[in-house]
């Protein structure tokens, strides 16, 4: 009888705990800015104006909701757009700069994405 009992217990904590953990909400992840080289202010900026505004498409009209000629709209389009930087590798369509048969420079997207890595740092 204490063998049930005890087993019985056993059972009740293991499947009482294990439901808990399923239950929790998985935290956010915390990004922590690195460095202070890979910034929109020293690398990214520049990127995004040449590349990006020259044409006149990501400025404050915003082609397709995608704002790059400041600070807080390119963060806020290269966080919400889900396929920002595979449209520039020409990995997913629609692929930008639009009317390039090729992506931008490979350097030039390895800054964004060290950019992105770096919390978007200012």
């Amino acid at each position: 009888m204490k063998k049930l009992a005890l087993l019985a217990s056993i059972a009740f904590l293991l499947f009482n705990f294990g439901s808990c953990t399923k239950d929790k909400t998985q935290q956010p992840v915390v990004c922590v800015q690195t460095d202070t080289v890979n910034t929109y202010t020293l690398s990214a900026k520049a990127i995004l104006d040449g590349e990006c505004l020259g044409s006149g498409c990501h400025g404050g009209s915003g082609v397709s909701g995608v704002i790059l000629d400041n600070y807080t709209a390119a963060v806020a389009s290269a966080k919400s757009k889900s396929n920002f930087f595979c449209t520039i590798e020409f990995a997913c369509g629609p692929t930008m700069p639009k009317g390039y048969s090729f992506p931008i420079d490979t350097s030039e997207i390895n800054a964004l994405k060290r950019w992105r890595d770096n919390c978007y740092a200012q």
